[in-house]
C-alpha cells in the first residue's frame, strides 16, 4: 500500500481533528470528508490507530478538541499538527450523565422510578 492510500476522513468542515479509517502509519495521509478549506493531505507525525483522532493544526493545553463540529474534548497538552489525539493528551468532554438516561423514555437509569 503505498503511504498516500492512508486516508482521514473530517467529519465537519470546522473539525480540528479528523479519523482514522484504518491504522496509519508516520507519514503522508489523505484527508478526505469535509475538507473544503484544507488542503487534502498531510503528513502524521506517528502510528493512528484506526478510529483514532489526527490534530489538523497546532493545538495549546485548554483548547477544544472538535469533531462533528462540536467539543468532544479538552486538550490536556500542547498537540501539535499530525500527532495522535486521544486519552493520552485530551480529557473528555462528554456529558457522562446524559450515559445514565434511557435512550426511549429518556428517563435516568440510574434512578428508581415508582409507578404510583
Amino acid at each position: 500500500m503505498k503511504k498516500m492510500d492512508q486516508i482521514c476522513y473530517i467529519v465537519h468542515e470546522t473539525d480540528n481533528v479528523a479519523t482514522a479509517m484504518e491504522d496509519v502509519t508516520a507519514g503522508d495521509i489523505k484527508l478526505t470528508g469535509e475538507n473544503k478549506n484544507r488542503k487534502g493531505e498531510m503528513i502524521a507525525l506517528q502510528q493512528i490507530p484506526f478510529g483514532h483522532k489526527v490534530a489538523l493544526c497546532d493545538m495549546e493545553e485548554g483548547d477544544q478538541i472538535l469533531k462533528y463540529g462540536v467539543c468532544i474534548g479538552i486538550a490536556t497538552k500542547k498537540i501539535r499538527k499530525g500527532m495522535h489525539v486521544h486519552l493520552h493528551n485530551m480529557k473528555s468532554a462528554y456529558d457522562f450523565r446524559s450515559a445514565q438516561l434511557d435512550p426511549v423514555t429518556v428517563h435516568a437509569k440510574d434512578i428508581e422510578y415508582k409507578m404510583y
